[in-house]
């Protein structure tokens, strides 16, 4: 009996054929933390103390012709300070020395361990600061929606800050890791079915109520305290709709929030919102048929943006978006 060579009996002979080098399928962008300015200066202590121009003097005011009025009543410069605590943001990796060896050379990997392990380390650091910087400080990533008895898929308001392979503290769950992401308000758990509750928070695991920094979320707000100081006049954030009632988006609001903070002494050059809130805005000026093909540009990092009244407009992933809802931010850079 003759037998052909076949794919099946030339299994054991085969060889893999790999083509490098790794390719990156994980969205790295960090767009609005490449456009914050670093501080140059050290920062020792506890707190860092930034002094504030809030108010004029008063003590002004016209009296006629009569070259005999009294005097305006001597007032003051108004001043005040903002005082920030500062935080820490760790990242930590682990490699055994059998590894490093296993992977010292392109015959046996195609990247050096300790090498990929540093690096990726580092732009996941910067991948989640850059999440941080658009939330509230309290590290919650999300809430779970309404009480789920004895279940591994979890409904929660938004999937938009989870991924694969997540480690989260789902109030007393601890060490919950994310099996799949799946859908805009879904995912499901690895390991054994858990109880969760209405409005449980979700955050990273280990990460407490008040370890995470400041973003956008607090700092652009009209209520509360922030930095030491009310939320009140200047300091007060131009909010326009809300996440629970938005507005539709035209350019008359986007106008307004432009001139609320150019009033207030600010002056807006930078538009930061998500890929549906990019999307309404384009829609919106074919719609009014201004011109379909908005200014375009590059900002730090090599990130491209259209503009709004010649201010760059950028979309960056962590930017708040629900199936309800987007964010549009209109920030000062040079304050």
């Amino acid at each position: 009996i003759v037998m052909p060579a076949t794919m099946a009996t030339l299994q054991t002979i085969l060889k893999n054929f790999y083509i490098g080098p790794v390719r990156e399928q994980l969205n790295m962008a960090t767009v609005l933390l490449a456009q914050v300015k670093k501080s140059s200066k050290e920062v020792v202590g506890e707190q860092v103390i930034l002094p504030l121009h809030v108010g004029r003097n008063w003590g002004i005011g016209a009296r006629g012709t009569g070259g005999n009025g009294v005097l305006p009543t001597a007032r003051n410069q108004q001043y005040n300070r903002a005082i920030f605590t500062t935080k820490d943001v760790y990242g930590r990796v682990e490699i055994r020395g059998k590894t490093i060896r296993a992977t010292k050379t392109d015959k046996g990997a195609f990247l050096r361990a300790v090498q990929s392990e540093i690096q990726g380390m580092t732009k996941d650091l910067a991948s989640d600061i850059n999440r941080q910087l658009y939330l509230g400080g309290d590290g919650v990533l999300t809430q779970v929606n309404g009480a789920q008895v004895g279940v591994t898929q979890i409904t929660v308001d938004s999937t938009q800050y989870l991924e694969e392979g997540q480690f989260l503290d789902i109030d007393n769950d601890t060490d919950v890791e994310v099996s799949s992401v799946d859908s805009a308000t879904q995912f499901t758990k690895v390991g054994p079915a858990i109880t969760v509750a209405d409005n449980d928070n979700v955050r990273l695991a280990d990460v407490g109520a008040t370890d995470e920094l400041n973003g956008l979320d607090l700092i652009v707000n009209n209520t509360g305290t922030l930095q030491n100081i009310t939320a009140t006049g200047i300091w007060r954030g131009n909010v326009f709709g809300a996440d629970a009632t938005p507005v539709i988006l035209d350019e008359d609001d986007m106008q307004q929030a432009q001139d609320e903070s150019e009033r207030r002494g600010g002056k807006v050059n930078l538009i930061v919102t998500s890929f549906g809130g990019r999307r309404m805005y384009i829609n919106l000026l074919v719609d009014n048929k201004r011109f379909t093909s908005p200014q375009t540009g590059k900002l730090k990092g090599g990130y491209d943006h259209i503009d709004f009244n010649n201010i760059p407009l950028v979309v960056d992933r962590h930017c708040q978006e629900a199936p309800t809802f987007t964010r549009a931010y209109f920030l000062s850079l040079d304050s």
